[in-house]
């Protein structure tokens, strides 16, 4: 007898852990965990978009450096150019529009004739490529435009904020006949379309430059 009832026990305290162990987690418990879980989930989202947000404005401000010194150099190579006339055809280097706007003529290429456009030596007119450029700022695009003569604006610099230029003559005084001008002084500032997320700042970057019109010394 004392082997079964030793044995019945066994049984039920078997059945008894059984039950204990089949209840698990409580629906309390389990709204808790639930909770714990998506805090974390959130805090670890927040963090990770923060981070996607600033690497996507470093690149951004990575563009506006390249960007504003790429169109540094373009207004300046082209400027540069203005009034090479070494075969005396006697055409307008610059013509003044405004303080965003400027005609530049150049001979530069065209003595390799027929057949051979925009090819060799300058050949006494600026009918070639990139012989007869308007530069013009667009303040609605935010853009500096290069508009060959008789042709359509084409944008070689985009997110720029300002752009402005001065004309002086071989004295230095300002003016704005074309004849006269000796060197021309610009500016322009390229911004990021979108602030920073930290700070809430819009980054910006402004540039200058003085060019002498070697053409005309």
């Amino acid at each position: 007898m004392k082997v079964v009832v030793i044995a019945r026990r066994s049984v039920a305290s078997s059945m008894t852990g059984q039950a204990v162990a089949e209840q698990g987690f409580s629906l309390v418990e389990f709204l808790v965990s639930s909770l714990i879980v998506l805090v974390i989930a959130a805090s670890v989202f927040g963090l990770l978009s923060n981070t996607q947000r600033t690497a996507s404005y470093q690149t951004e401000v990575q563009g506006v450096l390249e960007n504003t010194r790429l169109a540094m150099e373009s207004v300046e190579r082209i400027l540069q150019q203005a009034g090479n006339d070494p075969l005396h055809a006697g055409f307008p280097g610059i013509t003044v529009t405004s303080a965003t706007e400027v005609r530049v003529r150049s001979d530069l290429t065209g003595s390799a004739g027929p057949g051979f456009p925009d090819k060799g030596d300058p050949d006494g007119d600026t009918d070639d490529a990139n012989e007869d450029v308007t530069i013009r700022f667009n303040a609605n695009a935010q853009s500096i435009e290069l508009i060959p003569a008789g042709g359509t604006a084409q944008p070689i610099a985009s997110n720029i904020s300002t752009f402005t230029m001065q004309y002086f003559d071989g004295n230095g005084a300002a003016t704005n006949t074309g004849n006269d001008v000796r060197r021309i002084r610009f500016s322009l500032t390229g911004t990021s379309p979108f602030p920073d997320p930290q700070t809430h700042r819009v980054f910006s970057m402004q540039l200058s430059s003085d060019v002498q019109l070697a053409a005309r010394q």
